[in-house]
């Protein structure tokens, strides 16, 4: 049985790209948000159902994606199964809160998506539960910050490859899958279409924002990256050689 890999992040953090970028990987299956709650071990069947539909195609090999932007419940029990690997993926504060909100507003128009005070609660919400789960998960979880993906793509593409010992390199370019671009699955804006890193850019007016609120997501960011850093293995301790392989047999024998 392929092993859950769940890439826990918030809106608009370029968790798409990654997922796209993953999910084009031989040994990855899965692409997008599933909206699936994790009670039961038996969730984990229907992960592997839901991904089979969302592709069209059989289940390939090592992992089973699952993109999680919600605080969706997901039991204790998945988190700490040794077979269970995660990607932290944080973007900075500004960045996600004027970017949600023009989604909300262009995009995919949602009403809570473009009220500045519930996009806040909601990312300072979610940065709190993954902070949570960081101690959680501890070293079967890798921590990428968002903007490394846009501008360090070779090492953190690289990081992730060994993270999750694939056989082959992750690629800047990616497939399109069924629901790519469609709203609810994942980034509804024109550039996750692009098939490649690097297309994702883009400038918009900003919104503004009160100071108030501003201090309390990077007060939450901030120890969001805090915890991910203590727990999780990152891009720097990788480099200094303290990351452990995962294990194939592991994966392999584990039901």
């Amino acid at each position: 049985m392929s092993a859950p890999l769940f890439v826990l992040s918030h809106m608009r953090s370029y968790s798409s790209l990654l997922s796209h970028v993953l999910g084009s990987h031989p040994q990855i299956d899965g692409y997008c948000e599933t909206h699936l709650r994790y009670r039961f071990s038996f969730d984990l069947w229907r992960l592997r159902a839901k991904v089979k539909r969302l592709t069209g195609e059989p289940l390939r090999g090592r992992y089973v994606l699952d993109k999680i932007l919600h605080n969706y419940p997901v039991a204790h029990g998945i988190l700490a199964n040794p077979r269970t690997r995660a990607v932290f993926l944080l973007r900075e504060p500004a960045d996600v809160v004027q970017s949600i909100i023009h989604m909300g507003t262009h995009l995919d128009p949602l009403e809570q998506n473009t009220n500045v005070g519930q996009v806040t609660s909601y990312y300072e919400a979610r940065l709190r539960r993954l902070a949570e789960l960081a101690p959680v998960l501890a070293e079967r979880a890798a921590f990428l910050p968002s903007e490394a993906l846009l501008t360090n793509t070779d090492d953190a593409l690289a990081f992730l490859r060994d993270f999750l010992d694939l056989h082959q390199p992750l690629e800047r370019r990616y497939r399109s899958f069924a629901k790519t671009g469609e709203p609810g699955f994942g980034d509804p804006s024109p550039a996750i279409r692009s098939g490649e890193i690097g297309a994702q850019s883009s400038k918009r007016a900003l919104v503004p924002v009160p100071q108030s609120l501003i201090e309390q997501v990077r007060a939450a960011h901030i120890g969001c990256v805090e915890a991910c850093h203590r727990h999780c293995i990152t891009m720097r301790a990788a480099s200094r050689g303290r990351m452990r392989p995962v294990a194939h047999g592991q994966l392999a024998s584990a039901s």
